[in-house]
């Protein structure tokens, strides 16, 4: 949940991968033949092994619309990863929220301009001239509830209440601190704004986040391989990627499958699961043009910038925008305890990549990403 610098990291890791992505003209890759496939399959075998990730699950989506899945790894003892486990998405279910919202949007139902008290009472700390767009582009001041000390995740592990499910007015008043600055005079990543999003579009819908997601935005695509509604027990249908955690600084990963996941869900305000191939669909379809009105998507692509020790060119409505050399990747990036998740499109290759580990580290996730897009570059 936490944000942390990485344009470092990530450029390193593209390197590492290969030294080869600045070299690369777009638009190489044409179609996806049987060498490949071998080739990237051997890469995340090879980016497991060498980066110690428990296990990974990846999608890519081709510019002739062809899609690869591949896996490595273990996700616990004796159960291998198969493509059909479900990932915690983090922080990129955002771009999911952020495309409902605009899917209200185009329907009539709201607007980005609108203040928020025309939807929501008064919460501690919340101004409520904040805008609809400022919750999804960070630029609502609202402070960030997981750096304040008392916060769960600021805690040792096995001092955590796992079956806690915080509100959301908890959370601004146990939680809850003073605006980093007035609406729209700022940026800051914070988890607070898609919280009172997600009440929004549940006030203007008189339905849940969740179901108008899968209503709204998947069905129509016909994908179903998305968890939106995270509840305990988990439904038999559902094989879910075990997470790994080092639960007491030992260095050492430990499955923490078992251990609720009531009091992150509700801090982080979306539980979404996912496998890779519905993650890559569902980005490869917004940025096709075949979810969003063009005036919403370019609402959506409407980056702030510049931002401050973040590693990014721009921040637009629940989008994350890369510049790396000729390569611009847009997309969202997600970090949760015992998961690292991203999918990301590239614009100038029209190829779409989602991955993720069931392990707890940001570089592991930047290795195993760095190692499917250099053989994808690379490709004359």
């Amino acid at each position: 949940m936490k944000r942390k610098p990485y344009l470092t990291a990530l450029l390193l890791t593209l390197f590492l991968a290969g030294g080869m992505f600045l070299a690369v003209p777009a638009g190489s890759l044409l179609e996806v033949e049987p060498e490949i496939a071998r080739e990237l399959q051997a890469k995340l075998d090879s980016a497991l092994a060498a980066t110690g990730t428990m296990g990974v699950s990846v999608a890519v989506i081709m510019p002739n619309g062809k899609i690869w899945t591949g896996v490595s790894g273990l996700s616990h003892p004796g159960t291998p990863i198969t493509p059909d486990m479900l990932f915690d998405m983090g922080s990129t279910g955002k771009n999911l929220m952020a495309g409902l919202v605009l899917d209200l949007v185009d329907d009539g139902l709201l607007s980005l301009d609108d203040p928020i008290s025309k939807y929501l009472p008064p919460f501690p700390n919340v101004d409520g001239k904040i805008t609809i767009r400022q919750l999804l582009n960070h630029t609502s001041g609202l402070y960030m509830w997981v750096e304040h000390p008392d916060c769960p995740i600021n805690t040792p592990f096995d001092q955590i209440d796992f079956d806690r499910w915080w509100t959301v007015e908890e959370m601004f008043s146990t939680l809850g601190g003073a605006p980093y600055f007035a609406p729209g005079a700022g940026w800051h990543y914070t988890q607070a704004g898609f919280h009172l999003a997600r009440m929004i579009v549940e006030q203007v819908t008189k339905s849940t986040a969740p179901a108008e997601i899968q209503k709204r935005l998947l069905d129509p695509l016909d994908i179903h391989g998305m968890l939106l509604d995270m509840k305990e027990p988990i439904p038999s249908q559902y094989r879910i990627a075990h997470p790994w955690y080092d639960t007491d600084g030992d260095g050492i990963p430990e499955d923490i499958f078992t251990k609720s996941r009531n009091w992150i869900n509700s801090l982080s305000g979306i539980y979404y699961f996912t496998t890779m191939e519905s993650l890559a669909r569902w980005l490869r379809a917004l940025h096709d043009g075949n979810v969003l009105s063009k005036a919403s998507l370019d609402e959506m692509l409407d980056f702030y910038t510049p931002l401050p020790d973040e590693g990014l060119a721009g921040y637009g409505l629940g989008t994350e925008h890369f510049i790396m050399g000729p390569v611009e990747m847009l997309g969202h990036k997600g970090s949760i305890f015992g998961y690292r998740t991203g999918v990301y499109h590239l614009i100038q290759y029209n190829i779409t990549v989602a991955l993720a580990i069931n392990s707890d580290s940001d570089e592991k996730g930047f290795a195993m990403f760095g190692s499917i897009i250099e053989p994808l570059l690379a490709q004359q």
